[in-house]
């Protein structure tokens, strides 16, 4: 390879490097153990008056965010990969619904969300558990715009497995998708459509309405969340696994 890594991203089955030019993409299959990568190149794509692209994968699919310097005009998605397919003949580029530039991009199992530098919130993929933030829907294959947070400036977002966790402006947080673990909190419900407020004076016993969130992370089945100097953890990865026999 000739040029230092910018970041690395994976499916179940493969891996992908994307070189710290923004121009290449290194792509190779997981168990492909001594195998050579195969290598992407997006030179035509405006990468090269672009700013660093955004790679970012689920566990099937692998996306490069290209994000044009030239004002007014939008961000484009790249699809690179798909599991079953490896990687695709013909790169399916997707549009965002209005010209926007992506400042975020991040993803659960099957979901991806973007954030753009206005602080709107848009996402794609598998919506079954809610996390994609806009009602139950089986699939949606490019982005849509979160509306329950229109008006609402959103500074970072997480994601974890099957749920979605996303900082405002002003110390709000607001979180939505599966809730089998309580990873969206103990009160909410099974599944969350839609964002809502997470009130930490009712998550925790320290925790006081007036209190203002100062990051957030997720990982599989949890919601982190930090207050000042302390730390509070909703759900837990510590999942059982039901006995079973083999006759």
């Amino acid at each position: 390879m000739d040029s230092e890594v910018d970041d690395v991203t994976n499916t179940h089955l493969h891996v992908a490097i994307l070189m710290s030019n923004g121009r290449h993409v290194a792509v190779r299959r997981i168990d492909d153990v001594g195998g050579k990568f195969k290598m992407l190149d997006f030179s035509n794509d405006d990468v090269e008056d672009s700013e660093s692209p955004l790679l970012v994968s689920t566990s099937r699919e692998v996306y490069l965010v290209v994000r044009p310097k030239i004002q007014k005009t939008s961000s484009e998605i790249l699809k690179i990969l798909k599991d079953s397919e490896g990687v695709t003949s013909e790169i399916q580029r997707i549009q965002f619904p209005w010209p926007v530039k992506i400042e975020e991009a991040v993803a659960g199992h099957d979901f991806v969300i973007f954030r753009d530098f206005g602080g709107n919130s848009f996402s794609m993929g598998t919506g079954t558990r809610g996390e994609l933030g806009v009602g139950l829907i089986r699939r949606i294959d490019e982005p849509v715009h979160i509306e329950h947070l229109a008006g609402i400036r959103i500074q970072k977002v997480v994601c974890g497995g099957w749920h979605t966790v996303a900082l405002a402006d002003g110390g709000d947080v607001y979180v939505w998708g599966w809730n089998r673990y309580r990873q969206l909190g103990k009160d909410k419900s099974a599944t969350e459509m839609y964002p809502v407020l997470l009130d930490p004076s009712e998550e925790f016993d320290e925790g006081s309405p007036d209190d203002v969130i100062d990051d957030i992370m997720a990982t599989e089945n949890t919601t982190q969340i930090k207050i000042g100097h302390t730390h509070f953890l909703m759900g837990s990865d510590d999942v059982a696994i039901n006995e079973f026999m083999i006759s």
